[in-house]
């Protein structure tokens, strides 16, 4: 698949904006706001994945792994047929 890309907008505080503006030359913000974007996913799909790592492995959710193995069960019973 072809890479594409987006422009976006986004409301940053105008002393920080002016701030980068005047260090980061014009040829790469984007570039540099992609990098702290890539950045930013990584911290947060990795709290999460810690996060679900901790649901699967804890005994102290046990209870509710089975509570959700029960719920799955409902998935097949007919009842979106009514």
């Amino acid at each position: 698949m072809p890479s594409t890309t987006l422009r976006a907008s986004y409301t940053i505080a105008a002393p920080i904006l002016q701030r980068f503006n005047a260090v980061v030359p014009h040829g790469e913000r984007s570039r540099v706001m992609e990098g702290l974007m890539k950045q930013a996913l990584a911290t947060r799909e990795a709290e999460l994945e810690r996060i679900a790592e901790a649901y699967m492995t804890d005994p102290a959710f046990a209870e509710c792994r089975d509570d959700e193995k029960l719920w799955d069960v409902t998935v097949g019973d007919g009842l979106e047929n009514l």
